[in-house]
Order: structure tokens, then sequence, then C-alpha cells
């Protein structure tokens, strides 16, 4: 898919890591022309489709506004606009699902992190969930000739998603539970580590991640 070079890109969100990074890192690898809004929440609410974030706005040279919410599908228009998800729909698919599995990883951590009861059934439950993501990960990277990426040669949604879901739960979850950062770093295996800090290395991404705290350090402080 080709876009318009006068085409430009608002990305709507709260001034913090959350659901968003994989849009802004997307966005920034493409070279977009693209801002990010911060809303004020909740006065802002009823202004977004579905009342959530965050919501991507394309803007087409003669001022024409066409608007998306929700992560997976911003994540998932900007990868197949921008050529970082093959066109060859099972390649594709096998990129897109660790984004989807990321999503419930996630939604069982923060229903384990603010559950008032059966915490310790929740508790082996993510255990368990977070054990298997991580297994599944070295799987893929296990089948890669080039270990600087999880698929192919050079960078793709998938390098994004998988970056995106470390840096998640190592740099922002544990505002929602200290200990989580440990408890996933202790399951991540040297080549894991190796390729997540390949991704942070890479050149289309330098613009976004030299304004962040650093996954790599992170990783080996």
């Amino acid at each position: 898919m080709t876009i318009a070079a006068e085409t430009s890109f608002v990305l709507r969100y709260f001034n913090v890591i959350g659901r968003a990074e994989g849009c802004r890192m997307l966005l920034t690898a493409a070279n977009a022309n693209w801002t990010e809004e911060n809303p004020e929440w909740p006065a802002a609410k009823e202004k977004q489709p579905f009342g959530r974030l965050p919501v991507l706005v394309e803007k087409s040279g003669n001022g024409d506004e066409w608007i998306i919410c929700e992560t997976g599908t911003i994540e998932r228009y900007l990868a197949r606009t921008f050529g970082f998800l093959p066109a060859d729909l099972k390649g594709a698919a096998e990129q897109e699902q660790m984004s989807d599995q990321h999503a419930d990883l996630t939604e069982a951590f923060l229903n384990m992190a603010r559950a008032t009861r059966d915490k310790e059934k929740l508790v082996e439950e993510f255990d368990a969930l977070l054990g298997r993501m991580i297994g599944e990960h070295q799987k893929i990277l296990s089948r890669n000739t080039c270990k600087n990426h999880l698929f192919g040669d050079s960078l793709t949604y998938g390098d994004i998603a998988f970056y995106t879901f470390y840096k998640l739960f190592i740099v922002y979850m544990p505002v929602y539970q200290n200990d989580i950062a440990g408890i996933v770093k202790a399951k991540m295996s040297p080549e894991i580590v190796a390729l997540l800090a390949s991704i942070e290395q890479e050149p289309l991404l330098a613009p976004h991640i030299s304004k962040c705290e650093s996954l790599a350090a992170q990783l080996t402080a």
C-alpha cells in the first residue's frame, strides 16, 4: 500500500508508554509525518471513537480526516501501510498473532494485579501464561537464521510487537506491581535479551528510542 507524501498523522494517547508504544515505533520507523496529542481525560473521552485511546487521525493533503481507534487495529494498519508486514497472508498472521497474545497476557496481568480475591489462582495462571509466551518467543527466534530480528533480516511488525511487550512489563508495569520486572526478567533467555538490545539499536527507531528510557539498560542493570 502506498500513501501520499502530504499525508500526516496525529496519535492521541496518554503521556505514558502504555498501549500506544507500538504505534509510536511504527510511525517513527516509517519516517511518517506525525505528532502526538495527550488529551485531557476524562474531559476528552466523549470526543473519541468508542470513548477510548489510542486514536489515530490520518490527515490528507486536502484536509480530509480519517480516524480509527484500538491499539491492534492501528498497529496493523500502520504496519501494512508502511511495509512492516509481509504481503503473504500466512507470514503476516504469524506476526499478528503475537500482538494478540501480548494483549491477552497484559489483560491477565492487570486482572491479577488489581484482584482483591482469588489472588493466588490468578498469580498461578499468569505465571503459566508468561512462561508459555516467552517459550514461544524463544522458539520463533531459534527458527530465524538472523538473530538481529524475530522474522527475516529486517525490521518488521513482529520485532516491534516483541520489543514493546517486554518494554511494557519491564519499564511500565511496575507501577501496578513493583516486582513484575524481576519476574519477567527471570524467565528471559540471553538470546531474547540480545535481540531486544539489537532492536533498540535499529537506526529506523532512533528518533523515538533516543528519547525514551533504555530497555536494554534495564535488562542489564
